[in-house]
Order: C-alpha cells, then sequence, then structure tokens
C-alpha cells in the first residue's frame, strides 16, 4: 500500500481530535497541516520521479475510495456535531479544520475521480464536489481548463501580477459561468434542454442537500456546511493559483494559439507533495494525458518548478509581494523560453 493510503486518513483523524481538545486547536490544526506539509517537503527533499511499485491497479484507487468516503463521514459528524455547539468561535474553528482537510486531499481525491473512465468513480468524485457545495468545478474543470489552460480566457488561470486573494473570487465565480455557459451550449443540440443541463441538476441536488442540513440540523449545520465548503473551495483555488500563474500560451503571427506546452504549468519535485496529494504535483504530464491514472504521472523533463512544494508555495502566495518578487522573474524567463511552444498532446 502507498503511504497516501494511510497518511492522509491519519490526518483527517486529527480534525475531531482537534475538536475534542478544544477552539484553539481546531484553529491551530489548519496552519499546523500547511507548516507541517512545507516543514515535510524541505526535509524528505526532492521526488526522484520513479513510479511505485504496486501489487495492483487496485492498491492505487483503495486509498482514493477511502479517503473520500471518510471525508464524507467527517462532513457529515461535523454538521451533526456543529448543531449543538452554541459558541460561534468554537462551531467555525470545527467547519475551517473540517474543510481545510477537503480542500487539501478530499479535492485533489475527486479530482482523480472525476477523470476516471468508470461511471462509479465519477459519481464518487461528485459526491465529494457536492459535500463541499461544488459540482459545477466537474464541468468547468473537465471542459473549460483542460481546453483553455494558460490562457486569459481561462478562469483557472492566473495572471501575473494577480493577487491569489483577487484570483480565488474571480475564479470562483468564473467555475460557475465556465459550467453554465459549456451546458448551455451542450444543450442547444438536445431535444429537452432543461432537462439535460447538468448545472440545473447540480443547483437542485445542493439545494436538496441545504434542505435536508435545515431541516435535520438547524441554522448551526448550515452555518457548518458554508464555512467548511468555503474553505475547501478557496483552498482548491488557491492550488489553482499556484498551479499556471502568469504562464500563457502565445499567439502566432497569424492569430493561431500556441498548444499547451511543457512551459505552460508549474510542477513540484518534493517527495512528500506527490507521496500524499496523489502526485498533484506532476501538474504539466496531468494535462498531457488527463485520463491517466495518478500512479503513472511522471515529472515533465524541461518544465517550470515551483520554489517550493504546494503547501509552501500557497502560503508564499499569501504574502503577494513576496510571491511576486520570487515568481515574477521565473515567470518573465518561461514566457521567454522556446520551450513555451512545445506542445503537449490530449491536453
Amino acid at each position: 500500500m502507498p503511504v497516501s493510503a494511510v497518511i492522509p486518513l491519519l490526518l483527517l483523524g486529527v480534525v475531531p481530535l482537534a475538536h475534542g481538545a478544544g477552539t484553539a486547536a481546531s484553529w491551530l490544526s489548519v496552519p499546523v497541516l500547511f507548516a507541517g506539509f512545507a516543514g515535510l517537503e524541505r526535509a524528505l527533499g526532492a521526488d526522484d520521479d520513479s513510479l511505485p511499485s504496486m501489487p495492483s491497479t487496485l492498491a492505487c484507487r483503495l486509498p482514493i475510495w477511502a479517503y473520500i468516503t471518510a471525508q464524507l463521514g467527517v462532513i457529515l459528524w461535523g454538521i451533526a456535531t456543529a448543531s449543538h455547539i452554541w459558541a460561534a468561535g468554537r462551531l467555525l474553528g470545527l467547519a475551517v479544520s473540517t474543510g481545510a482537510a477537503a480542500g487539501v486531499f478530499g479535492m485533489l481525491a475527486a479530482h482523480e475521480m472525476i477523470h476516471s473512465r468508470r461511471r462509479g468513480e465519477r459519481a464518487l468524485g461528485l459526491a465529494m464536489l457536492a459535500a463541499v457545495t461544488y459540482p459545477h468545478f466537474r464541468i468547468s474543470h473537465l471542459h473549460g481548463h483542460h481546453r483553455r489552460a494558460a490562457t486569459r480566457d481561462d478562469p483557472a488561470t492566473a495572471r501575473q501580477g494577480e493577487s491569489a486573494y483577487r484570483f480565488v473570487l474571480r475564479s470562483a465565480a468564473g467555475q460557475l459561468v465556465e459550467a453554465w455557459r459549456h451546458e448551455r451550449r451542450r444543450c442547444q443540440r438536445k431535444s429537452s434542454p432543461l432537462a439535460a443541463n447538468r448545472v440545473h441538476r447540480y443547483l437542485a441536488l445542493t439545494l436538496a442537500l441545504y434542505a435536508a442540513i435545515a431541516l435535520i440540523f438547524g441554522a448551526r449545520g448550515i452555518a457548518f456546511e458554508l464555512a467548511q465548503s468555503v474553505t475547501a473551495i478557496v483552498i482548491l483555488e488557491l492550488f489553482n493559483y499556484v498551479a499556471h500563474y502568469g504562464l500563457l500560451r502565445r499567439r502566432a503571427p497569424d492569430g493561431r494559439l500556441e498548444p499547451l506546452g511543457a512551459a505552460h504549468s508549474w510542477n513540484v519535485a518534493r517527495r512528500i507533495d506527490n507521496a500524499l496529494l496523489f502526485n498533484g504535483g506532476r501538474h504539466t504530464d496531468h494535462h498531457r494525458r488527463p485520463a491517466l491514472a495518478w500512479q503513472h504521472l511522471r515529472l515533465a523533463a524541461q518544465t517550470p518548478l515551483l520554489p517550493f512544494g504546494l503547501a509552501g508555495s500557497i502560503v508564499l502566495a499569501l504574502i503577494p509581494p513576496l510571491w511576486r518578487r520570487i515568481m515574477d522573474p521565473k515567470v518573465d524567463q518561461w514566457m521567454a523560453s522556446p520551450l513555451a511552444g512545445t506542445a503537449v498532446r490530449g491536453s
């Protein structure tokens, strides 16, 4: 079994333990998670790009199935627990710690599932996204981002000089608009557009979920679900921010957009990130082969590397002047590189 089968589940288990230890422990669990990750990124060193030795494909799928199931259970437990919490700080601390786990591990697990060719896995990924009030991400990511990444038309591509705070708001709104536009175009080809529109279905699913929470757990359950969803969405969008910051495809003299290339996404060569985050740092290869299972992704040769791991880069992005001082020269270097025109097939 890979370490990704065990450690994310253990870290998820910290959420109820921290809540039991008190309000301060719940709030501290989030900075401790990111600080711990950043420290391990430095201590464990560079990714050697080796493919993990697995006894079977099942051994690589089980960790994701198990994690999403456990995360959904913790969210449900959190809603039920929050319904009996009167102190706002304690409720919010529980929600933020739950949402942080969902944003770091749950969203990446869901991302792997929505790319699957198996219907059951796609449904599992959608369930995880619905639990954090972001089901339309499935549409915007698959049909928007993977076609328009590294362009100004892609809401999930951060522009050079744009702060992480501004990006999160723009991208979160843009994901919904992207999904809506895609479904509107798709449904124009259908005989019954209203019934076929998946954004309508996801909206109905979200309203039903919140109605059930309100009916069973009341206003505190709703407050918890909203807060943990916002936390998870913000973390997901921060991943998007550091993954494509400033790297844009250029246009040829004839106006045609160059193909998505090896120099159009940031990668992470840190052992701990790719071990625990389902090779989320091997981003260029994911764009090259979107349906490829996580354990087969490789670090692309001659591709931009973030100066830190994913956790360290996200923490750096939260300090915009420092982020720009470090990253903007790297963006300029890669945008001037002829590698920016090297095509990545299958994106």
